[in-house]
């Protein structure tokens, strides 16, 4: 009988276990300072965490972005920590995460829609991707009233399609910040100087023999651009001087951040010029500006937290296109530019606001972002071409404590609206040809970006003794009144085992 009551006990014990202590993720947001750009903020808190986790997941169905794969698995490992000493603070973390998708398509870089120019093909087939990534950063308290600090982000990316016309992929993307703050009682303020490079290089290439040539798009912006055999010059992916289709930009701009008691604010400008091309075979120029704002309270009281987040954000980018001509005079080959043209730009607003609510035993966290697009296309004269694409999603997620489960819900409704018009400069030009548009890819890309949706997740924790845990966690997507879209279901399923301490 005693051994029973044994079991029983420890099965009690084991599910009695309140998580009183902070996991990473909570350390993380309980701090506002910790979204901003000056790593001097992280001493406004005290609390150290750390956290190592391995993780897995599967992903599929046909609601999905046409360059999205049909279905794929994912697979890392991540860690990461906040220490806090007598006069420094130490964070940093690292990752490494394998993907593999099935089926895949459309657009060859790494992040679709980051640069304005893209190139894409039409394929099926499988793609691996290997992400690495760290951070870190460090806060140093100078004096009593000064601290100063510098934190650094770094990853890199690579990618390889393994089927004709096939490609690989190098991605790397570089943050340095160093900042200083200023704090007496209730109020702290500081400013910091942000530097970013991004870089991406594609390598497109043919191993097998087909009858039909393998065809590529060069996407200018709204899908207007230069459909031809991949080969072509025109598309840039295959040029003699020229090592693949390289692009990279440069950002550079200033934060500045102020807090009083439980009210925090920052205030962020970028300037970025990016080109795409290298040496004397730089074939676009794409050089922007951009604005955020953050404003965060935070209401501590004895066992209960209130938070209120709200993000603004302004990107406006340009997009030229050189006039190259290539000479060849004795036998040496030359590039003359004779000029540049105009031929795209985009504004874009976004909106964020979120309230989140913490106790011992319920999190929930309240979130909606709205994002406004609007693009101009004027790659032939007299024609112009502009779009204003509108879209939207609120959720709401909660964190149950129970015992030693974490239950955690999630659903979330988004949409979306895009209009279009176009029109002619000069109706006496005697231009005939309109500019070419992969209007069927253009189709299917807005029908996903703006059908209405309706997701839906469910994870489930288990907490060991001393930080360790077990998770699992499900997730479903489905649109609505979808034109040209195969399915309308999407779903996803992760493991995790981990250790916070």
């Amino acid at each position: 009988m005693s051994k029973y009551r044994y079991i029983c006990a420890l099965c009690l014990l084991l599910c009695s276990m309140a998580v009183s202590a902070q996991t990473y993720e909570r350390v993380l947001r309980g701090n506002l300072w910790n979204d901003s750009q000056n790593i001097t903020g992280v001493r406004q808190d005290t609390v150290s965490r750390s956290y190592a986790e391995l993780f897995a997941g599967y992903e599929g169905g046909e609601f999905r972005d046409p360059s999205q794969a049909r279905q794929g698995w994912s697979a890392g490992a991540v860690t990461a920590s906040i220490r806090h000493l007598e006069k420094m603070t130490l964070k940093g973390s690292f990752s490494f995460v394998q993907t593999e998708g099935y089926d895949m398509c459309g657009s060859m870089s790494i992040h679709p829609g980051f640069y304005p120019v893209d190139v894409l093909e039409f394929t099926p087939g499988r793609k691996t991707l290997q992400t690495y990534a760290f951070d870190g950063g460090i806060s140093y308290d100078l004096t009593p009233g000064w601290r100063i600090g510098a934190m650094m982000d770094f990853e890199a990316a690579n990618m390889a399609k393994r089927k004709d016309l096939r490609h690989d992929n190098w991605w790397l993307d570089m943050a340095v910040s160093p900042g200083i703050m200023f704090h007496a009682g209730d109020f702290a303020a500081g400013v910091s100087y942000v530097f970013r490079k991004t870089s991406e290089t594609i390598k497109a290439d043919q191993v097998g023999t087909s009858e039909s040539s393998y065809y590529a798009f060069l996407d200018k912006g709204m899908m207007y651009g230069v459909y031809a055999p991949w080969t072509g010059s025109g598309l840039h992916l295959q040029e003699s001087g020229v090592n693949g289709f390289p692009v990279k930009d440069f950002s550079n701009g200033a934060a500045l951040q102020m807090q009083y008691k439980g009210l925090f604010a920052e205030a962020e400008y970028l300037h970025t010029s990016g080109v795409m091309g290298e040496k004397e075979y730089i074939w676009f120029l794409f050089p922007g500006d951009a604005v955020n704002a953050r404003i965060g309270y935070r209401h501590a009281g004895e066992k209960v937290q209130h938070y209120a987040r709200l993000g603004f954000g302004w990107k406006g980018r340009e997009l030229d296109e050189n006039v190259l001509e290539k000479v060849t005079s004795n036998g040496v080959a030359t590039v003359i530019q004779h000029g540049s043209n105009n031929i795209a730009s985009e504004n874009t607003w976004t909106l964020s606001p979120e309230y989140e609510f913490v106790s011992e035993k319920v999190e929930v966290l309240a979130y909606a972002d709205v994002v406004l697009k609007e693009k101009m296309s004027s790659q032939m004269y007299p024609y112009i071409y502009t779009q204003s694409l509108l879209t939207w999603n609120a959720g709401l997620k909660a964190l149950f404590h129970i015992g030693a489960f974490d239950l955690g819900a999630h659903v979330g409704y988004g949409s979306g609206s895009v209009t279009e018009e176009d029109k002619t400069l000069n109706d006496a030009s005697g231009v005939q040809t309109s500019p070419f548009r992969l209007q069927d890819w253009y189709d299917l890309q807005m029908a996903y970006t703006t059908a209405q949706r309706l997701g839906a997740g469910l994870s489930l924790r288990y907490n060991f003794w001393k930080g360790l845990y077990v998770e699992a966690e499900g997730s479903w997507t489905h649109g609505f009144g979808l034109k040209y879209i195969a399915g309308a279901d999407r779903f996803g399923v992760a493991f995790r085992i981990g250790y916070d301490f």
